[in-house]
């Protein structure tokens, strides 16, 4: 027992023990006393005592041991450690929740600044709208004579007859200058009073959308991710078609070579289920746009084409979804440049696709003969492409139990 507690003594420093471990990487002293150790280092984080190694059980976290090259893991276990009594769904539940009273709130606050900053500038344009009638009233006024015939009509006498004719006959001949000079001001006048709701309406359905993307979970990823697209195995330059996935999980296919090209969806549509896609078409400089989005039967997938098949052209001479719904015809005819998104709606059950541009539904058609969609047939959502400056891009894809009222 004596020997023992000689040799735990410091050679150096008899009045302290050897109880610290020393772990720096080219100078390790697994018994060490603390002065002879802070001696040895000046990263006293380097020494640990013997006692914590003995005596640590199960549940003990060492506060900056094994060596470790991101510094915040130890407090980072700790810190889970003593949240293990808090179940995982209350943890995930709390910060998920957090997030969305700060995204209220901060979308709350953004739009009350944005309403005041508009209904200040109402008050301006009402001003300005004020002033801008009675200049119209001046310009009227001044033009019209107004005041003077009244004046001539009120001292009435063998000259004021001459003097009417004279004025009138002026009227004539600046009959095109007062027309412009009143068209001018009624066109500013419609101008200050018009307001325009499109851009914050596509503004408002951009905001809907990206909320609709809010993602917490990586193994919970979007329906467009569960979807690829294969080429037609025999039809045409089918295999010269390109297909990737973009960064933002869209799906973009071109062709290679200015020939016809037929690509479809990995999975066969449900019957018994309702679909949306969202796709963009854009063209450069080619009137002849060819830009086909429908529906071919799995018997035809690898062998035919689209556009004698249920497809939406984009040149418009397709008339099969020339059914305006709503708006008018949502093709843009032979457009030398196209650069649009449109929403497609299948449920197969009741015979149905429709189509609208995107995000305004604006413009809402459908397919005019649903005896073309035929019972007890398989159908993949296809596309067709010719010219090589064409792309497609599959932008949404989702399964809903009903569609809503926009289209």
């Amino acid at each position: 027992m004596d020997q023992e507690k000689k040799q735990s003594k410091c050679n150096i420093h008899p009045n302290f023990n050897n109880n610290q471990l020393l772990f720096e990487e080219n100078n390790i002293h697994p018994k060490i006393c603390s002065v002879c150790a802070k001696k040895l280092t000046q990263d006293f984080y380097k020494i640990i005592e013997n006692d914590e190694f003995i005596y640590a059980d199960h549940n003990h976290i060492f506060s900056n041991f094994p060596p470790l090259e991101d510094k915040t893991i130890y407090n980072t276990i700790q810190n889970l450690q003593i949240k293990k009594d808090s179940s995982l769904q209350e943890i995930l539940f709390e910060k998920v929740n957090n997030y969305f009273i700060s995204l209220k709130t901060e979308i709350n606050q953004k739009i009350d600044i944005v309403q005041n900053q508009f209904k200040q500038k109402l008050i301006s344009m009402a001003d300005l709208s004020q002033n801008q009638g009675d200049h119209f009233l001046d310009i009227y006024n001044e033009i019209s004579s107004k005041f003077d015939i009244q004046k001539l009509y009120n001292e009435y006498s063998q000259d004021s007859e001459q003097r009417l004719k004279k004025i009138i006959k002026e009227k004539y001949q600046n009959i095109k200058s007062n027309t412009q000079k009143l068209q001018k001001c009624i066109s500013e006048y419609q101008t200050i009073n018009k307001i325009n709701l499109k851009t914050p309406i596509e503004i408002q359905q951009k905001i809907l959308d990206l909320i609709d993307q809010i993602e917490f979970f990586e193994k919970s990823l979007k329906d467009i991710n569960n979807i690829e697209f294969e080429r037609s195995k025999s039809y045409e330059q089918s295999q010269n078609l390109q297909i990737q996935r973009l960064q933002n999980r869209q799906i973009q296919i071109n062709q290679s070579v200015d020939n016809f090209g037929v690509s479809y969806a990995n999975f066969i549509l449900d019957p018994n289920q309702k679909y949306i896609f969202r796709i963009k078409l854009q063209t450069h400089s080619n009137s002849d746009s060819f830009l086909n989005v429908g529906i071919i039967k799995e018997s035809e997938k690898d062998n035919q084409n689209l556009y004698n098949g249920i497809c939406y052209r984009e040149r418009g001479d397709n008339m099969k979804f020339n059914k305006v719904v709503k708006g008018k015809n949502v093709f843009e005819g032979n457009k030398l440049n196209i650069d649009k998104e449109i929403e497609m709606r299948i449920d197969l059950a009741q015979k149905m696709i429709r189509v609208a541009n995107y995000p305004n539904y604006e413009n809402v058609a459908e397919l005019q003969n649903k005896q073309l969609i035929l019972e007890n047939t398989q159908y993949r959502l296809a596309i067709e492409l010719y010219f090589t400056v064409h792309k497609i891009i599959i932008t949404h894809f989702s399964k809903v139990d009903e569609f809503d009222e926009k289209m």
